[in-house]
């Protein structure tokens, strides 16, 4: 798997109810929180920024509601949707986790299937509140656990993902981006004394033929990463795309180990990393 299909994932789950099908949860289920939102404000109109954005779960093959699961949020790249998560999820484990998609806030195309993440303070705070109220709507439907929720993205939405991790660096068990430029949040937002005591762990999988990879960046990145204590691991790859079986299944074993099984992340210089085309775990 190189790249997604952009064509096959637009049809929302909320019109395949309407064609008639069956709105029992099944491995891959979704939820409209745009008409849930206005179910309980009793029908009453809310500006964008302060609407829940629509949500996708992804539920594990043989769901057990004993086991409190991983959870894994998921922030698509710009272009796509919430339902980008069902086509990531098959690709890092169809067992291993809950997740869910959560949308950006800007509609990109006037149909309204594709969306982007933006910088603005207002899209930020949408998309903050999207993000953990979308949590809060999981744990309350499916089994998670509170301590090993994890929030990942590719491209614009990894590093959304990472900004929103280091406002709530408690809320997250670990920060994962796939491809995704590394942004530090403005000064007034940010707590470098909570995030060097927290010292939150993140992924960074980046692919070194991409038209987005700069090594200089890269560079400076990781001192800005190191600037407030991340436990980082960077791992790059011998391809022009994050998007692919080699990188997903990394993912997966880096959150298995790192995350569930409690590993500590190694410490990271700029020149610890080394290119792969392949697992090396």
């Amino acid at each position: 798997m190189n790249r997604f299909d952009a064509t096959t994932i637009w049809k929302s789950v909320s019109e395949e109810h309407a064609d008639g099908g069956d709105s029992t949860p099944s491995p891959v289920d979704a939820l409209d929180a745009e008409e849930a939102a206005r179910e309980q404000s009793d029908g009453a109109a809310a500006d964008w920024s302060e609407a829940i954005g629509a949500q996708t779960f992804f539920v594990p093959l043989h769901y057990e509601s004993n086991y409190r699961y991983p959870l894994i949020v998921w922030l698509h790249s710009d272009g796509f949707n919430e339902n980008q998560v069902c086509h990531v999820m098959p690709h890092v484990s169809s067992r291993n986790y809950v997740a869910t998609g959560v949308r950006a806030p800007s509609a990109s195309d006037p149909s309204g299937h594709r969306f982007a993440w933006s910088n603005s303070a207002a899209a930020m705070q949408w998309a903050e509140r999207s993000v953990l109220e979308a949590i809060d709507r999981t744990a309350a439907q499916y089994s998670v656990h509170a301590q090993r929720i994890i929030l990942a993205g590719y491209q614009n939405g990894g590093t959304m993902a990472a900004r929103i991790a280091m406002r709530h660096p408690e809320r997250f068990a670990a920060a994962i981006s796939l491809g995704g430029a590394f942004q530090l949040p403005a000064s007034s937002e940010l707590d470098r004394q909570r995030l060097k005591d927290r010292r939150l762990p993140m992924l960074w999988q980046r692919s070194i033929e991409s038209e987005f990879y700069d090594q200089t960046r890269l560079v400076s990145e990781i001192q800005a990463a190191s600037s407030i204590g991340a436990q980082l691991e960077i791992r790059q790859y011998r391809n022009d795309d994050e998007m692919n079986t080699a990188v997903l299944s990394d993912l997966d074993r880096w959150i298995m180990n790192h995350v569930v099984n409690g590993a500590p992340v190694a410490k990271l210089s700029p020149w610890d990393t080394s290119p792969t085309s392949f697992s090396d775990n």
